[in-house]
């Protein structure tokens, strides 16, 4: 009997194991996204997300229009990343600054509460779903 128990609680102990790196893992995903769109790299930005997932080709030409256009700087704090070791429900209270590229230009800030939905394909994790698209639009820079 003690050794069911034991076998159980070594179970438990792994699997939240597993989840912590799960959590782990996307946490260090979504810091190296917001290290590509201040770095202008939206080719890397992009490798986060699942190229089937809805609006892809929407979001990458937003993006890249984004960088471009731009001095982007980008911070968030993750509010809720739950699920499991093949996937997670992640609410993201992200902050954009961008900054034209102009002396003395504008700048627009945004904050929103971002919803991500991932995937583990394979050994790397993947945003099959995010939402809201437009949060990643292009600025109205203009005076």
């Amino acid at each position: 009997m003690r050794a069911i128990v034991r076998n159980a609680v070594l179970a438990g102990l792994a699997l939240a194991l597993l989840r912590a790196d799960a959590q782990s893992d996307v946490n260090d995903l979504l810091g190296s996204m917001t290290a590509a769109l201040v770095e202008v790299n939206a080719q890397e930005f992009m490798g986060a997300f699942d190229k089937n997932m809805p609006d892809y080709e929407r979001l990458k030409g937003n993006v890249e229009a984004l960088v471009n256009q731009a001095d982007v700087s980008s911070s968030i704090e993750p509010l809720k990343n739950e699920g499991d070791d093949s996937r997670r429900m992640v609410d993201l209270d992200w902050f954009l600054e961008v900054r034209s590229l102009l002396q003395d230009g504008p700048i627009v800030r945004r904050r929103e509460v971002i919803h991500c939905e991932l995937q583990k394909q394979g050994k790397r994790w993947k945003i099959v779903s995010l939402t809201p698209i437009d949060f990643f639009a292009p600025a109205n820079l203009a005076r």
